[in-house]
């Protein structure tokens, strides 16, 4: 009898776990979209931060700022120019992956850029991830693991723009006896 309960109990908990599971969801982030419906506040005149519901961008170094880019279908842009130029976001939650679009500023659009990112659980100390870009204009971020991340991205080469930045974050919703492990 011990047996035949101890197996009924395995198979209700293997059973409930495939009910519910975390999902992975996409937060767009189209700085022209997000300019046009208002969506984002700028700190005018300088331009260098600025903040939606889901994100704040703060553009540091060089000559980085929020700027009109039109040789981008979406004119309203982070511009990253000048060497030491980047863009720190706030802490981003359950952050799986990004993807980035960006343009070179002087060549539309056929030209590979080079530039860092890297992630933060506190702020101060970044750890640098793995750009891949296999399409130009189009660069993926995966991290190592999810968790809640600042992140920074750094001009390496050529001045660009980014237009646009998708946020893949995990939704536990789904799953109310899930937790995301996070170290200390």
């Amino acid at each position: 009898m011990k047996t035949y309960l101890r197996y009924t109990l395995l198979c209700l908990f293997a059973l409930s776990s495939a009910l519910c599971g975390a999902e992975v969801t996409r937060v767009p982030q189209n700085f022209q979209s997000l300019t046009t419906s208002k969506e984002i506040k700028f700190n005018s005149p300088t331009n260098t931060i600025g903040t939606t519901d889901f994100v704040t961008y703060k553009c540091s170094g060089g000559a980085a700022k929020f700027a009109q880019y039109n040789r981008s279908p979406n004119p309203i842009c982070i511009f990253l120019n000048n060497s030491g130029a980047l863009v720190t976001t706030s802490r981003v939650e359950n952050l799986d992956s990004l993807r980035i679009e960006y343009y070179d500023a002087t060549v539309y659009p056929n030209v590979k850029v080079d530039f860092k990112v890297e992630i933060s659980t506190d702020s101060i100390d970044f750890t640098p991830l793995t750009v891949v870009s296999t399409t130009i204009g189009l660069a993926t971020v995966k991290m190592q693991q999810a968790g809640d991340y600042y992140v920074r991205i750094s001009r390496l080469s050529n001045n660009f723009y980014i237009p646009a930045i998708e946020y893949y974050c995990l939704d536990l919703s789904g799953c109310p006896n899930c937790f995301l492990y996070k170290p200390e």
